[in-house]
């Protein structure tokens, strides 16, 4: 994937300038909605959830991630009536970082309301990664557009690059569809390898 992003000319972005080019897009999209994850470890101010994980109030982030949310179910519901949905890629390393194992409880809500994941052992994209570099964080918009987000050493978002060439939106939408034809349903992972775990520093609650 990032030999195609390599070859192409992007349009940076902002966050602010992503998010609502993003949702834009989301409202003419043409066709599957697909997402990668690859970051072991990101940071995402703003959520209450993890906001609640990151100073160590487990409880509480699940809680909060378990808190009904009509709106992303009537978005889900919606993109699934358009013949479209959302599919996400989410890579994962054994074993899993403390980031993760939270994540990973809070993706079972996003299940729940609609979102369908599969989670990918790293080892299976070790070859590819060889080859043509670390799997990219990818949001692929139908046939419209592939937006690269960009990530600091931290793992907090910093910007985002949209690609508009359809042989790039084309080409990385393939890639990212055979991976996860390669991928586990996230039910069958979560319940070996994430439920009833949490992150060490939190064994004591």
């Amino acid at each position: 994937m990032r030999d195609l992003l390599s070859s192409a000319m992007g349009k940076r972005l902002d966050l602010a300038e992503y998010d609502a080019d993003f949702y834009a897009t989301v409202e003419a999209v043409d066709g599957p909605i697909v997402k990668t994850e690859r970051i072991q470890t990101f940071r995402e101010p703003g959520s209450p959830s993890w906001e609640a994980y990151a100073e160590g109030r487990w409880r509480e982030a699940l809680r909060i991630a378990a808190e009904p949310n009509p709106e992303l179910v009537r978005f889900f519901r919606q993109l699934e009536e358009r013949g479209s949905g959302l599919r996400r890629l989410r890579i994962v390393e054994l074993p899993l970082t403390p980031y993760l194992i939270w994540e990973l409880h809070f993706l079972r809500y996003r299940a729940d309301a609609g979102e369908r994941i599969r989670v990918l052992d790293a080892s299976l994209v070790g070859e590819m990664e060889e080859e043509h570099g670390t799997v990219p964080e990818l949001m692929v918009i139908g046939g419209q557009a592939v937006y690269e987000v960009r990530y600091d050493e931290s793992g907090t978002p910093v910007e985002a690059n949209k690609f508009v060439d359809p042989a790039v939106v084309e080409g990385c939408r393939a890639q990212v569809t055979a991976l996860l034809d390669k991928a586990e349903p996230f039910d069958s992972f979560f319940a070996r390898e994430v439920d009833g775990t949490r992150p060490p520093a939190f064994d004591a609650q």
